[in-house]
Order: C-alpha cells, then structure tokens, then sequence
C-alpha cells in the first residue's frame, strides 16, 4: 500500500451559529467487536453552542427532529452508550450534569448529578451498567480532579470516588474492552492511571501509575493488546506496558517518540485513530491545512515496538482550511470518514474503491496485573518537567 489520498464527498455546517466549533463525532450504531461498529445510519456531533445534532451519514443533513438546542451548559463531552442494540448516547458538560439521549425519539431519557461541576470525561457501558466521569481543574496549579464511578441501576451517588490520584484536569477515560474492571484516567498532571474498580476504596484500586512527564491530552488501549498509548498537550507520543502481575518482572522500558511535530511533519495531534481494527496516528496541520494519518504497527524486536508507517499514510487534502480537526470516524462499510473541527463544519471523506474495508478479527488477551504499591506512590508524585501549560479544549 502506498500514500493514499481521500475525496472529499461532500460537507455541512449544520446552520449552526457563526464562530461555531464541532467537538465530536460519533456513530450511533452498535459494535461488532470492540473496534468495529454495524453500518452507520446515525452520526451525533456536539457543538460549542451546547447542542447535540444527529446527521444523515449520506448527505450529513440534521434528521427529522435531530437538534437538541441545548444538552448541557458549556457541554465537554460525547459518548455512545455501547449497548447491544445502541440507541442511548451520552453528554456531559461544566454543569455537571450526565445526559442520556435516546438516538430515536431524539429526547432526554436519564440525568445524572456529578459531585463536582466542571464535567471534562466520560466514559459509559450502559449493557454494564458503568458510567465514569472526570472533573476539570479550573485553577493553576495542583488541585483536586476526582473520578466518579457509578453503578447506574443507582445513580444517587457514586459507588466509588478516586480523588487522590489526579491533581489536574481529566482529559480522558477508557474502558480496556476485554478486561472488564480496567479503567484508564489521563490528566494534564502528567500522569497516566490503571485502575482495578472491582477493589473497595482508591488506594486498592489504583493498579498502575504511568509519568508521562507532561501534561496528557488523550490517551487508551492500543487493543487487542493491553498497551497503553499517551499523547501529551505538547505533542509528545508514548507507549507503556501494562505491568505484570509477576512482581519480579522488570517493566518495559517506554516506547517514547518524543516530540511528534518534525518527525511526522505536523504542529498538532488530533486521536489515536481506528480504521477497523487498524490504528493510526491522526496528525494536523491548520497552517496548510492539512489531516494526515499514519498507520501504526508493532514489529518484532521487543515488547512496545510500535513504528509509525510514513510511506502508508492517509491524506485528506484541505481538511478544515487553516483552523483544527477535532475528531474523525471512520465508517469501514461504506470506506468513508467522517471528520469535524473548529471551521464548524463535518465533511465526509471517501477512500479509494469500491469494496468495504476488510476488518480482520482481533486476537484476544486476558492476562490482568497485579499492582506494585511502592513503584505507584513515588510515580503519583508526577513531574513537571517538560509539562507545556493547561489543557484547554473548550
């Protein structure tokens, strides 16, 4: 495969208001493993107006009925449900407010009152009855950014509350798709958290504390493994092991790229980015106007050897002009990505051919880890080496 550049197919402001920015884009339809989704027949996007709008992924109009005026105040964040069948979407925002919506009667369904207001991550598996939610620092300097978990068939208060192990904005959580009480948390604190929900309080639960020695913009699973990837604020890229139960085994030394911008050509990272079950590194560049990705693999010669490809890349010419992709997804059915950003439009992308994407099955690993209290507590003391600034994507 060489570089590949995409069409652009057609695109949409959504009569949104001017200056408007589009935060996320997101398929409404249900997995069919936990990298690949059922045909879209649904796309929800939110906006810095605070709206939730549900698109045609055909012609990227808002559906009959498919605008919520007003989901959140100053709404942060856009999740699926991922329930088997999906039709319940998540929005949170600083209210602190979590909202369901159901994707068909387009209407509210569920609210939840988050401790803390400031709302900066959610993560949610209503087929689990899971919901997750991490709190935005709004001051300089180190405070409290807790994480919320809730059981959802009660959701009166938290069942559980991690207000030790973050000192800054939440910037993201996730879920390892196959180990089901694994919960990642990444803050612009610089740190990366590996918690085990099924323990009774935070000291027990907190398995695995990653420095990633700036502040941290997004960061996950790279699964089928269970490796974990972390992007900072300052356009670092970094990939960990998840330590091993056998305390005895030294870690793996970190697979550290450094400062991505010259390497790959780029000023800013937008996601770690999944074409079926291929990962990419999705790069910007708004001074050309530029979305570049590059595939990522791991190669044999040691346990985080990931290499980002630089002669398989996807290009999408014009991406949003000069201002900032802030999402994409990629529909593998009909070969099409869907991309928003701050120019406050979506557009629609099409890949070369004819034929669905071939999506390979992902091989499964269920081996769960044992924490390693000491080698915890002296990384939850984090540094600030290198930390470039708060995190601000709103």
């Amino acid at each position: 495969m060489a570089p590949q550049s995409l069409r652009s197919a057609h695109s949409s402001g959504l009569e949104l208001p001017a200056n408007s920015y589009i935060y996320k884009i997101i398929a409404t339809v249900p997995r069919t493993d936990p990298l690949t989704y059922h045909q879209a027949d649904q796309l929800a996007v939110i906006s810095s107006d605070d709206s939730l709008r549900f698109l045609d992924p055909a012609t990227l109009n808002t559906l009959p009925n498919g605008v919520n005026g007003y989901v959140n105040g100053k709404i942060t964040c856009l999740e699926r449900g991922n329930d088997l069948p999906s039709n319940l979407v998540a929005t949170a925002g600083r209210d602190g407010l979590v909202r369901y919506w159901d994707k068909r009667s387009r209407g509210k369904v569920a609210e939840i009152q988050s401790p803390h207001k400031l709302i900066s991550s959610l993560v949610c598996d209503t087929q689990k009855n899971f919901l997750a939610a991490g709190i935005e620092n709004p001051d300089d300097g180190p405070g409290v950014s807790p994480v919320y978990i809730w059981d959802q068939r009660n959701i009166s208060k938290p069942m559980l509350e991690f207000v030790e192990s973050h000192t800054d904005t939440v910037t993201d959580l996730q879920l390892h798709p196959t180990l089901p009480t694994l919960l990642l948390s990444a803050s612009t604190d610089g740190l990366v958290n590996i918690f085990d929900f099924s323990k009774p309080d935070e000291e027990e639960a907190l398995y695995q504390v990653i420095n990633h020695r700036s502040a941290v913009a997004r960061a996950g699973f790279m699964y089928p493994s269970t490796d974990i990837y972390a992007m900072g604020t300052d356009e670092t890229l970094s990939f960990y092991a998840l330590q091993s139960q056998a305390e005895e085994l030294p870690e793996p030394a970190p697979k550290a790229y450094g400062d991505t911008r010259e390497q790959f050509g780029c000023e800013y990272l937008v996601k770690m980015h999944w074409v079926g079950s291929e990962a990419y590194i999705a790069t910007g560049k708004h001074s050309s106007g530029e979305l570049t990705l590059f595939p990522v693999r791991k190669i044999d010669g040691g346990p985080l050897e990931y290499i980002c490809d630089p002669e398989n890349t996807l290009h999408f010419p014009g991406a949003h002009g000069e201002e900032i992709v802030r999402d994409l997804f990629t529909d593998v059915h009909t070969r099409t990505t869907y991309t928003c950003g701050e120019d406050g439009y979506v557009r629609a992308w099409k890949m070369q051919g004819g034929e669905p994407i071939d999506v390979a099955e992902p091989e499964k690993k269920s081996n769960h880890k044992k924490d390693k209290r000491k080698e915890k507590k002296e990384k939850r003391k984090g540094d600030d080496e290198g930390k470039k600034g708060r995190f601000a994507p709103y």
